[in-house]
């Protein structure tokens, strides 16, 4: 049985991308739940002098982390890595050996909670 709440990628991409002109609910952060693991994804509107310069010069729009549950109310994150924009997201950001868009597209990725 499918739990995961996108039909499509394209339907994640407009919600998630801001350089789409898609008329729909934008936001700036994403946690989902793989293989009993925790993820946040988040394109926070931080300073543009806070984002990190990464190896291709671009510099780091988004951030995937995975979070560590210390207890009910405190967790830790661990950064996977920075992405200069949805496509390098999509495409280069590795999950369990999986590029980024097949975990957010698979049947099983449980969307928890969406900012």
């Amino acid at each position: 049985m499918r739990v995961n709440e996108f039909k499509d990628l394209q339907e994640f991409i407009n919600e998630y991308d801001f350089e789409s002109n898609i008329d729909c609910e934008k936001h700036i952060g994403i946690e989902f739940t793989y293989n009993n693991n925790y993820y946040r994804m988040c394109c926070e509107p931080l300073d543009i002098s806070e984002f990190p310069l990464l190896e291709n010069g671009k510099l780091g729009r988004y951030d995937v982390n995975i979070v560590h549950w210390i207890t009910d109310t405190e967790f830790e994150y661990e950064l996977i890595g920075w992405y200069s924009d949805m496509n390098d997201l999509l495409e280069n950001c590795i999950i369990e050996n999986k590029k980024f868009k097949d975990i957010i597209m698979d049947d099983n990725t449980e969307i928890i909670g969406k900012d």
